[in-house]
């Protein structure tokens, strides 16, 4: 039977496995790293009749130019690999962005990969039989197993297609997809209305092939942006939000603060060295696993009082991840999620207040071991974050060629080892000159994809944590955070000895992660040897540590000892080191500011600018799906979701207004 009409069971295959295929992207059963919106009988309905619709109009372009049945199933094969191979590839995107993939964010393909390509290319070929990803391809496996066996039985004759009947099925499908897409943007603009996400709702309200199509091709862009705003008015929306205020009320606790405390300047005069330490999280900190304490001497740093660790903050990257982070230190403010400031900084002019601007009477230097122009940082520290000096793997190498250097490096990039000595060194020199300093490094371990590093790095040694060797990544990396924890922590040592020739005097250190590792769920479950909400998973990888270490006891002296626990406890954003570094160092400014002075008592609230879940000491919240909406035991404040959701909007309309309506850059 099937051998009688074979072109017809080919065309049942393309387009009843092709619509299968986007539930990959739609889908958190198939695809762990995207939390959908919630899926209803019009979101489906829309989604499967654009789908059906752009592969119907493949479908009948295929007839028009080939004719003959054989030529048109090898075309359908031919073209069902193709969009399998994109499906995979829009999953490697929200594996690593944890979003799905717009056009408008192809500016992440400025940044050179480096060393660090051939082997995230490796893994993806491993995950793709490791994780299953390899039954994306399952409908042109099939298309091509059927072109084989019935490669003798197609008839050579030529499909016949009236003008009429093909006008008027080219007119129906196309007005599929432009209604579709329609009720989409409708949909879109009535029930989200964020500068995020707008991807994967076109995915799940206009289907997959007819979104990606009309960004692609067409270059609709869905972006939440209002070109015409003015930069003032939205600007005089978010200062109600100003927490730079002699008195104000915290939303959460309803009590008065302000913008002088107890803390106000105690730290004036005094050094400030920062390290933004890659991938690193806090589920690594003060956590023994398979009888492995995995910080051990960071652990024991903790039990010195001048020494601060802040278990609860949590990271808000958007799809910029380390530049994201960066951001968020030197302004304060959360990306918006969907842009890197970095390279729309390349291509507009404007300028915002930043640290580097109000620590004006410092030297402030800040080191990245990648190529210069990995996210713009050659232009962005300097014009924009106002540092005086920016310095990555360009100028080191002029310092230190690496044929003859080997030692300071790690493959392709400063090794972690150098980069923080080259800080120490500059800082050293600024303050023989009589000038303070402020010094920004960045690290380079522990990175994607978390390779054994046993042969790149001296004295490395592997641990066993007692996860399944499927997930061999997690116990790379978590062996490269243990590395870390010596390294840098023998750097501090030397550096607040006063006997050593790398004494930092009068210098206080801040050292924070930059974003999460986006690692499998099935890997921290095996770590954990229990089962993980979704929640409860994305929480984790947006938890990363914050540390203050002040060798000269004026932060604790200013503290009451029965309230640091508490203190050190509560939810933070890493947008609160910007208020609390303006506050420590006594720094008057008239810019707004919008965060809290973490070492003050004072509540505040995280959220994450790609999926929207927001954190508060009570509850997380997920606004996208009410599938994931509560993970903890408290009750749901709607009247503080709402002021967060407003929060965000109002700093969303102003960044994107700031960016998208200054001038463009020649």
């Amino acid at each position: 039977m099937m051998k009688k009409r074979p072109f017809l069971w080919i065309t049942i295959v393309f387009f009843v496995l092709n619509i299968f295929n986007t539930y990959y992207l739609t889908v958190s059963s198939f695809n762990q790293y995207i939390i959908p919106f919630n899926h209803t009988f019009v979101s489906e309905v829309c989604s499967f009749i654009g789908n059906f619709a752009i592969l119907g109009l493949i479908y009948l372009i295929g007839i028009l130019i080939l004719k003959k049945p054989r030529r048109i199933a090898i075309y359908l094969t031919s073209v069902t690999f193709i969009l399998n191979v994109a499906i995979i590839a829009l999953q490697y995107y929200m594996k690593s962005y944890k979003l799905a993939f717009s056009v408008f964010n192809f500016s992440l393909m400025k940044s050179p990969t480096g060393g660090f390509g051939g082997k995230v290319f490796l893994d993806w070929v491993y995950e793709l039989f490791l994780y299953y990803r390899i039954l994306v391809l399952v409908p042109f496996i099939l298309l091509l197993v059927l072109l084989i066996v019935f490669r003798k039985h197609f008839e050579d004759i030529k499909i016949q297609i009236s003008f009429q009947k093909t006008f008027c099925s080219f007119a129906v499908l196309i007005g599929c997809c432009l209604s579709t897409y329609s009720c989409y943007q409708y949909s879109l603009s009535k029930n989200w209305g964020f500068s995020t996400e707008y991807a994967q709702y076109g995915c799940q309200y206009a289907g997959a092939y007819n979104y990606y199509i009309s960004e692609l091709v067409f270059r609709v862009d869905n972006r939440v942006i209002d070109r015409n705003a003015n930069v003032e008015e939205a600007f005089e929306d978010l200062s109600k939000y100003n927490k730079n205020k002699s008195s104000y009320v915290n939303f959460l606790d309803q009590k008065t603060y302000s913008n002088k405390d107890k803390q106000t300047g105690i730290l004036k005069g005094k050094n400030l060295f920062v390290i933004q330490m890659e991938s690193t999280m806090a589920f690594c900190y003060e956590n023994t696993f398979n009888g492995i304490e995995i910080t051990p001497n960071f652990n024991k740093l903790f039990k010195d009082p001048n020494c601060f660790y802040f278990n609860n903050v949590y990271t808000t990257v958007g799809i910029g991840n380390t530049s994201d982070a960066e951001f968020a230190f030197f302004t304060g403010m959360y990306p918006t999620g969907d842009m890197t400031v970095a390279w729309e900084f390349d291509a507009y002019d404007f300028q915002m207040p930043v640290l580097g601007e109000h620590f004006k009477d410092y030297l402030s230097y800040s080191y990245n071991p990648t190529d210069e122009i990995f996210y713009n940082h050659n232009n962005l520290h300097e014009q924009l974050y106002k540092v005086t000096d920016f310095r990555g793997l360009d100028t080191y190498e002029s310092l230190y060629p690496k044929k003859d250097n080997k030692e300071k490096y790690l493959n392709y990039w400063i090794s972690d080892a150098s980069i923080l000595k080259w800080a120490a060194e500059t800082q050293i020199e600024a303050n023989q000159k009589g000038k303070n300093a402020l010094s920004f490094v960045e690290t380079i371990t522990p990175h994607n994809p978390f390779y054994d590093m046993s042969e790149d790095l001296p004295n490395f040694t592997n641990y066993e944590y007692g996860i399944s060797s499927n997930y061999y990544q997690l116990t790379n990396y978590i062996n490269q955070v243990k590395y870390n924890d010596k390294l840098i922590y023998d750097f501090i040592k030397d550096a607040t000895n006063p006997d050593s020739p790398n004494y930092l005097k009068d210098t206080v250190f801040v050292l924070y992660g930059d974003h999460g590792n986006a690692l499998y769920k099935g890997a921290y479950e095996s770590l954990y040897d229990r089962e993980l909400d979704a929640l409860e998973y994305r929480k984790l990888l947006l938890n990363i540590p914050v540390i203050v270490y002040d060798p000269s006891g004026s932060i604790y002296d200013s503290m009451n000892p029965d309230e640091i626990d508490m203190i050190l406890s509560q939810t933070k954003s890493n947008t609160d080191m910007y208020r609390t570094m303006l506050n420590l160092f006594g720094i008057d400014t008239d810019s707004n500011y919008y965060g809290v002075n973490m070492f003050s008592g004072e509540p505040s609230f995280s959220y994450d600018p790609k999926n929207l879940d927001i954190l508060t000491d009570d509850f997380i919240y997920c606004k996208k799906n009410e599938d994931y909406m509560v993970f903890g035991e408290a009750e749901l404040n709607m009247e503080w979701i709402e002021h967060i959701l407003d929060f965000r909007k109002k700093q969303d309309s102003y960044l994107n207004a700031l960016v998208y309506t200054s001038k463009k850059k020649k």
